[in-house]
């Protein structure tokens, strides 16, 4: 007996394999040109490898969901099944093991007469997240004065601020004063600080720092930066709106908007989050969260990845509720969601893709899942059923 996961993973292999022809489903054979053509195909294809019990297991959970749509909102919702099975699976990307596409990814980017070696440092170069808003960063300095940091070199008395693409270097200087660099929404930088620290700073994100460090290393965030500290002996401290983070040199995300949660997650190393109330003490793979207006914190196992992707130029969410996913798409591309109904804010999504040129790209992925559709005026995305 054929069964529905038959067919699921058996339409999953004919796109791999290039086996879709004009007889197929409609849904199919437009999911088939976007994986061959689209934006999308250099991501989709990691496709190559996946495993299909957790795809369909992750295509029946969307079923659900859209069944308790059909029943709270009394809506007509009519699929194929086999074509919702494959779109749901394309735009969750079946979760393929990231050890896998990270071996794969290495060889399927070589170009022609490239080493495997050459085409692996290339990857690890910091990615060119590309800009999306035609503002630029803002350096305010301790007077007052706002200094606009445009390509090239901005000199601060015996400092000066390199900026090159998407980064930002602090070279020489002794002064000790904070300055506080202001990413405004639509763009992405890694900065260097004067001791060699890297910080990336997500869209809609401000760093106090100073010019130059003398013992303790002390600087402020707002919005999420992911730091890579470098080990001099003294202490780095990263404080956020309700408490701070206290290292020596490791690797971790710092997520602090305005009216959101607080969480700082550990990649390498070792932190404490410091309270008015509580230290907490984090290892590697963990995440302390703090709500709003509380006062105390919780500590829980994370998978990393999860909440630090944002810097490679990945979009990663798993399980999470539209409207929250959409509110770092708001940021990302710099625009602004309208839902035609409250009931869409709460559906929830999983999904891993490449930062596309534009958020038309991702919202193409996302209606391909056949839960949403949607319209675009200018920067204003309307969201309906």
């Amino acid at each position: 007996m054929i069964t529905d996961q038959d067919r699921f993973e058996k339409v999953i292999e004919d796109i791999v394999a290039d086996r879709v022809n004009e007889h197929d489903d409609r849904h199919i054979r437009e999911l088939y040109e976007e994986y061959q053509h689209g934006d999308a195909a250099t991501h989709l294809k990691r496709l190559e490898s996946y495993d299909p019990d957790q795809a369909y297991d992750s295509f029946i959970n969307t079923i659900k969901t859209r069944l308790r749509a059909k029943k709270h909102r009394k809506m007509a919702i009519t699929y194929s099944l086999l074509a919702a099975a494959v779109i749901t699976a394309i735009f969750v990307f079946v979760n393929i093991s990231r050890q896998d596409v990270e071996d794969k990814g290495v060889m399927a980017v070589n170009k022609e007469g490239q080493t495997m070696e050459q085409s692996a440092a290339e990857a690890t170069q910091p990615k060119k997240i590309p800009f999306y808003s035609s503002l630029e960063p803002k350096l305010q300095l301790p007077n007052g004065k706002v200094v606009v940091l445009s390509e090239g070199g901005t000199a601060l008395g015996d400092a000066s601020i390199i900026t090159k693409g998407n980064t930002i270097s602090v070279k020489g200087g002794h002064e000790e004063e904070l300055v506080k660099l202001s990413i405004p929404r639509g763009r992405q930088y890694d900065l260097i600080l004067s001791d060699g620290t890297h910080v990336w700073l997500n869209a809609e994100t401000t760093l106090s720092f100073p010019l130059s460090f003398n013992g303790d290393r002390q600087v402020s965030v707002t919005g999420q930066a992911f730091f890579d500290v470098a080990h001099t002996g003294n202490a780095f401290m990263v404080h956020c709106s309700h408490g701070m983070v206290k290292v020596m040199g490791t690797t971790f995300d710092v997520r602090d908007y305005a009216g959101e949660t607080t969480s700082v997650t550990l990649v390498s190393g070792s932190v404490t989050y410091t309270t008015n109330n509580e230290t907490t003490v984090l290892h590697p793979g963990e995440q302390v969260v703090q709500e709003p207006g509380a006062t105390s914190t919780v500590v829980q196992q994370v998978d990393t990845h999860r909440f630090t992707a944002w810097k490679d130029g990945i979009i990663y969410f798993n399980d999470e509720r539209l409207e929250d996913v959409l509110s770092d798409i708001e940021r990302m591309y710099d625009v602004r969601i309208v839902y035609s109904d409250d009931y869409l804010r709460d559906m929830s999504f999983t999904g891993e893709c490449s930062r596309f040129k534009n958020v038309e790209e991702f919202m193409k992925l996302l209606q391909m899942t056949g839960l949403i559709e949607y319209k675009i005026n200018g920067k204003t995305i309307t969201l309906s059923y």
